[in-house]
């Protein structure tokens, strides 16, 4: 069988352009990423142990508390290796904390009141 050397050029051409789009020969193409298996959610209250950790994935996340009776309500939410830290007395009982990574976090209340509970959920 004798094929024109024109066809096994455009043909080798047509393999190279696929396999570029494709992401390579190496596997995996370029998509959107590999979706983290951590928890989108967590649920912290008083009661938990100090450094009590809430593994949680990358992403933007609704911050919602409860703090019967306590005014001036500051939150911090930090990974336990210090490389993301939120703090701030959130002006509403609902807010958003921006731009979180991957990681174990701890979550608490730092103002001086009894009773609270703060919820994250991947917004």
């Amino acid at each position: 069988m004798n094929i024109p050397r024109r066809t096994t050029l455009f043909a080798m051409l047509v393999i190279a352009l696929l396999l570029a789009a494709c992401g390579g020969a190496g596997g995996g193409g370029g998509g959107g990423g590999v979706e983290s298996d951590l928890p989108d959610t967590a649920k912290a209250t008083s009661e938990d142990a100090e450094g009590t950790t809430f593994p949680l994935r990358a992403g933007r996340y609704r911050l919602s508390y409860r703090a019967p009776g306590c005014e001036d309500v500051e939150v911090t939410i930090a990974t336990v290796d210090g490389a993301f830290t939120y703090s701030d007395q959130p002006r509403a009982f609902t807010s958003f904390v921006n731009d979180m990574i991957d990681g174990e976090y701890t979550v608490a209340v730092t103002s001086d009141c009894d009773e609270w509970t703060i919820n994250l959920n991947e917004f």
